[in-house]
């Protein structure tokens, strides 16, 4: 079973990590968090990025900034092309992130996520995040100092180039924000089993209200849809790499019957889990 890592970087003398990215890995596909504030710079290709319930189409130019545990998964369509820096935003605030905008830090807000590649700050942007790969990839002496400072350069243009209200409204609380990560790791981890509205009221103590409206707030779906996608998404994934028969994948992945998986796998991917693997193992 795939898992969430909530920390991606595990060098902790320099936690920074800059890299080319060719299309989307399979995992982060689903909606995930870490621990690392992440930019990624779309140098070419089109897709799509979900960020805190809010969809972003995505293009040759744009850039997006991904807070610490921002809720996000990304789709790619053909030739995607990224430049993607991950790194410890109190390590470059020099033990804190009080220095940074709020909106920069933290995931309850609206905030500011993608820079359009055509505004006129954005070639700005490129070119420190192509000194910064140059940089990293070249490790000449004091490189991480340089990098260092050029990641408080890129936030700084941004900063002055914002309007000054845009952190003005909160998503939802922070109480709201914890127990919708708490529960999407828990229908991660439990998707097999019987997973129903009543049993997440009673379990994270939260009227159905709550939960919905924050879920779909935060996800962009609602908690039984994200909990058959989980399960689909299993689905594909055992389809393509074990040799187990549908009727055994449909029950461990918390079908009860082998019909329903059927229905919902057809209606969600187009096709049946018998044509899906004969597709895959082309």
């Amino acid at each position: 079973m795939k898992t969430i890592r909530p920390k991606l970087i595990e060098e902790n003398r320099f936690p920074v990590e800059s890299s080319i990215s060719y299309g989307v890995d399979n995992n982060f596909h689903e909606l995930h968090w870490h621990e690392e504030t992440e930019i990624c710079y779309v140098k070419s290709g089109t897709g799509k990025y979900l960020i805190n319930g809010t969809d972003y189409g995505f293009s040759s130019g744009d850039i997006f900034i991904i807070s610490n545990n921002d809720i996000h998964l990304c789709h790619d369509d053909e030739n995607l092309v990224m430049q993607v820096l991950m790194f410890d935003m109190f390590y470059i605030g020099n033990g804190s992130a009080t220095g940074f905008p709020e909106f920069f830090t933290e995931s309850l807000y609206s905030g500011f996520r993608k820079i359009d590649g055509k505004c006129e700050y954005a070639s700005i942007l490129a070119e420190i995040l192509g000194e910064i790969q140059s940089e990293y990839d070249s490790r000449e002496r004091g490189y991480e100092i340089m990098i260092k400072s050029l990641i408080l350069k890129f936030f700084t243009v941004i900063y002055r180039n914002i309007p000054e209200n845009l952190s003005d409204k909160k998503i939802v609380s922070r109480n709201a924000f914890d127990k919708i990560r708490n529960i999407i790791l828990y229908i991660d981890t439990n998707y097999q089993q019987h997973i129903d509205l009543e049993l997440l009221e009673k379990k994270f103590g939260i009227s159905r209200p709550y939960l919905c409206n924050n879920f779909k707030l935060l996800t962009g779906i609602s908690p039984i849809n994200y909990v058959i996608r989980k399960r689909i998404t299993e689905a594909e994934y055992m389809l393509t790499n074990t040799d187990k028969s549908i009727l055994t994948i449909s029950e461990e992945c918390g079908f009860r019957t082998l019909s329903n998986f059927n229905n919902i796998f057809r209606k969600l991917t187009g096709t049946t889990p018998k044509n899906y693997r004969k597709i895959s193992s082309q």
